[in-house]
């Protein structure tokens, strides 16, 4: 559709060969959106928010663009992208009071770069794909990641925001909100902030976010566990996840051990041994760490149906020892200890290439995710595995298999995150996003349309299974039944808010549900 004059003209704006990539996420696309624009200015970003505004075009925000649900996908073509990485800024960084307040459109890994010379860092340092996730679309979204066991997820970094609504007003959250220039304390009053976290886009752009920060801890300990059966893991990460001394911690199934961690090309594994030897508080722990990961080699990652990693840090190396110990104690309860590979190279490289957007023989890849209560978490996982074993002939015959990985979220909510693969075409989306040198080195599959339809199938009728046992989400977006199951009162208050914010409905139409 035409744009008008003062958004079709506007220097912000990219060639309409961009809008198929802009409008996609690692999954799909929707709607081809009519315009697609880079503002390199808060000034900029406002003008484009105002014109877009007065024609009536919906109006969607894309960060790094590695989601998976729909989040900021258009589903019409009135519809405008705003690229956010030409927001890419730091603002300040205050050492004394311990903030830093950046742009939307910084990736983690720039953010995690800039405060490693003050020997600084985020409590919420990034999610894995945080090469180019950015911090205001994965605040928009809520995530786990490294850091999020010791210091909670995302949004518990989170002290103050300053959102763009689409009339033009700026709302700015916190001690942010009155005389103060940037937020120090985030609960001045109501607490505003929580309003734009997860909120999918929703309810603001974000045009600025100050965030905690931490003195960096210089050692680090790692150690790996493998477990008979799924009881066993999730006995192990919910009782260690009590304590709350990992900096972070994954677990693994036997079909992503042996296949996204496993098998990794050389040209990343010289990367990965170069990050080791970095990382390492001196040359003989780094020589010691290479020789484990020579010796161990993969053959660790096969040796049980379930394994645990653990990353541990300290302000000495006695006190990371210290808590890695108190986490074996635990751990060789419920199973054995292996070879520390995995968690060594996490440690390393927190922010390895986007590989795992396919899978290791080339397949296409996306994932799910329940947050559920450890009381439900058995019944789940029971229920999860027979609906597995009723489609795994069908899932065979099609090019399709399923993985999964798991997580613990404070005490009390254990993360379940099931992976889809199957053979498929890949999209523009891939080649746009992935290394050349990488993508060469993968098989490449025909269009597989059954495949397609039957992994849309499995997606669908697994995320009604995570809800018929209770379960919550991180990025909402378009994909998960937010508002379908909230209670009436709640859901009656979030309308009214978005009634205020966005009276005309042009923030990414359809997000939460609303």
């Amino acid at each position: 559709m035409p744009l008008p004059d003062a958004l079709d003209s506007a220097p912000s704006r990219l060639p309409d060969s961009e809008a198929d990539f802009f409008g996609s996420d690692v999954y799909r696309r929707h709607a081809t959106p009519a315009g697609v624009f880079r503002p390199s200015s808060i000034a900029d970003l406002r003008a484009i928010v105002l014109a877009a505004a007065e024609a009536g075009l919906a109006i969607h925000t894309r960060g790094g663009g590695v989601s998976y649900t729909d989040a900021h996908l258009p589903k019409r073509a009135d519809s405008v992208v705003i690229d956010s990485s030409g927001l890419g800024r730091v603002i300040s960084i205050d050492e004394t009071d311990m903030t830093v307040t950046v742009e939307p459109g910084i990736s983690w890994k720039a953010l995690d770069d800039a405060l490693a010379s003050y020997g600084l860092k985020v409590p919420f340092v990034g999610t894995f794909s945080g090469l180019a996730a950015s911090v205001g679309g994965t605040i928009s979204q809520n995530a786990n990641g490294h850091g999020s066991n010791a210091n909670g997820i995302s949004a518990d970094s989170v002290i103050a925001v300053e959102v763009l609504l689409p009339d033009g007003t700026f709302v700015r959250t916190g001690t942010t909100g009155s005389q103060a220039h940037w937020g120090h304390f985030r609960n001045y009053g109501p607490d505003l902030a929580g309003l734009f976290l997860g909120d999918s886009g929703a309810l603001g752009i974000k045009t600025a976010i100050t965030l905690k920060l931490l003195r960096r801890k210089p050692a680090h300990e790692t150690a790996s566990f493998t477990f008979p059966d799924f009881a066993a893991l999730h006995g192990c990460m919910s009782t260690i996840a009590a304590m709350k001394i990992e900096e972070k911690s994954f677990g693994l199934d036997l079909a992503l051990s042996q296949g996204q961690i496993a098998r990794q090309d050389t040209g990343t594994m010289l990367s990965v041994a170069k990050g080791v030897w970095r990382s390492s508080p001196n040359a003989l722990a780094g020589a010691r760490s290479l020789v484990r990961m020579a010796a161990a080699g993969r053959r660790v990652l096969a040796s049980a149906p379930y394994a645990a990693h653990y990353i541990a840090d300290g302000y000495s190396a006695v006190e990371a020892r210290a808590k890695i110990d108190a986490i074996r104690k635990v751990a060789t309860g419920f199973g054995r200890e292996i070879a520390n590979s995995v968690p060594t190279v996490v440690r390393a490289m927190p922010f390895q290439p986007l590989h795992n957007m396919l899978g290791p023989a080339g397949e296409r890849w996306v994932p799910l995710h329940g947050l559920l209560p450890h009381s439900r978490v058995a019944s789940f996982h029971a229920a999860f595995s027979a609906y597995v074993e009723s489609k795994r002939a069908e899932m065979d015959r099609k090019g399709a298999y399923i993985g999964a990985m798991f997580s613990s979220i404070g005490a009390g909510t254990f993360l379940y995150e099931p992976a889809l693969y199957w053979k498929d075409e890949l999209t523009p989306y891939h080649e746009r996003m992935m290394e050349p040198r990488y993508l060469a080195s993968l098989p490449r599959h025909a269009a597989n349309p059954e495949g397609a339809a039957l992994v849309e199938e499995i997606r669908t009728e697994i995320i009604g299974l995570m809800h018929a046992h209770g379960a919550g989400h991180f990025q909402v977006g378009k994909l998960y039944p937010y508002a379908r199951e909230r209670d009436e009162g709640a859901l009656a208050l979030l309308q009214a808010i978005k009634a205020q914010v966005d009276p005309r409905g042009l923030l990414n139409p359809g997000a939460l549900g609303i």
